[in-house]
C-alpha cells in the first residue's frame, strides 16, 4: 500500500533534534503532518511500534507525544481503531505550530492579520479603561525602548513589555492572555525585525513614533485614535516583515 507521507514511510533517518525534548518533536512533526493534508480527519495513525520504529525512540516517548495531541483535541482513541485524526471542527483546542520556523510564510501573514484585528481592539479598550498604574507602566516600556533606539540596541524586551501592558490594561483577562500566547509564537520573527530595524537609524526613529502615537491615543482616552494608530503600525510592520496584511 502506498503511504501518505514521510511518517509513514519507516525510513531508519530520523528528524529528531537532541536539544528539544522528544516527545515535543513528535507532537510537533506528527501535527505538521497533519495540518499539511497527510493526515485526513477520521484516518489512522501508524501504530506506537511503528511510530518508534520511524523516530528510532522509544514507545514511551512516542506515547507522550500522542497523548499531548489527544489532550489539545487533535487526535482520539478510538476501540478497535487505533488512534485517528479528529475532524477540526470537533477539536476542543486552538493549538499553533510548536516552532516558528514550521509556520509558512502564508501562516505568518494569517498570524500577523490577527495581531492587528486583536492589538486594535486592546488598544482601544486600554484607552476606555485604563489605570494610573497601567499607564505607569506603558510609559516605563515606552521610555525604555526610546533609550534603546538612543543606544542603537534592539530593546526587544521594553517592546514585549510595552504591547503586554497595553493588553493587560485592556481589563480583558481573557483577550491578554491569547495575545501574551501569540506574542510567545511570533517572538522569533519579532526579534529578527527589531534587529534589523534597530540596523537603521531612521527606521528605528519612524517605529518609535508609531508606538508613540498609540500611547498618545491611550493617554487622551480616545479608543478611536488607539485603534487606529495600532492597525496603522501592525499594517506598517508587516510590510517591514514583508507580509501584506489586511487590517480594517
Amino acid at each position: 500500500m502506498e503511504t501518505k507521507s514521510k511518517i509513514r514511510e519507516g525510513k531508519a533517518s530520523s528528524p529528531i533534534r537532541q536539544q528539544e525534548r522528544l516527545s515535543q518533536q513528535v507532537s510537533r512533526l506528527l501535527l505538521a503532518e497533519i495540518r499539511s493534508g497527510a493526515f485526513q480527519p477520521g484516518d489512522r495513525l501508524p501504530t506506537e511500534t511503528d511510530l518508534a520504529k520511524r523516530f528510532g525512540i522509544s514507545r514511551t516517548v512516542i506515547r507522550e507525544a500522542l497523548a499531548s495531541l489527544k489532550d489539545d483535541g487533535i487526535l482520539e482513541s478510538k476501540q478497535g481503531r487505533g488512534i485517528l485524526v479528529k475532524d477540526p471542527g470537533e477539536r476542543r483546542a486552538f493549538r499553533f505550530s510548536d516552532v516558528f520556523e514550521s509556520i509558512s510564510h502564508a501562516e505568518a501573514n494569517h498570524l500577523y492579520e490577527m495581531r492587528a484585528i486583536l492589538e486594535a481592539e486592546a488598544a482601544g479598550l486600554a484607552a476606555f479603561r485604563h489605570t494610573q498604574d497601567d499607564i505607569d507602566m506603558i510609559q516605563e516600556a515606552f521610555d525604555e525602548m526610546a533609550e534603546a533606539v538612543e543606544a542603537k540596541r534592539s530593546g526587544e524586551e521594553a517592546h514585549l513589555r510595552y504591547n503586554e501592558a497595553i493588553a493587560q490594561a485592556s481589563h480583558n483577562p481573557v483577550l491578554s492572555d491569547f495575545l501574551r500566547f501569540l506574542y510567545g509564537r511570533l517572538r522569533s520573527l519579532a526579534r529578527e525585525l527589531r534587529l534589523n530595524t534597530m540596523m537603521d537609524p531612521a527606521r528605528a526613529s519612524l517605529v518609535l513614533s508609531e508606538h508613540r502615537a498609540i500611547l498618545e491615543g491611550i493617554l487622551s482616552q480616545d479608543s478611536a485614535k488607539a485603534r487606529i494608530a495600532t492597525l496603522s503600525h501592525l499594517r506598517n510592520a508587516a510590510r517591514r516583515a514583508d507580509l501584506e496584511i489586511y487590517a480594517p
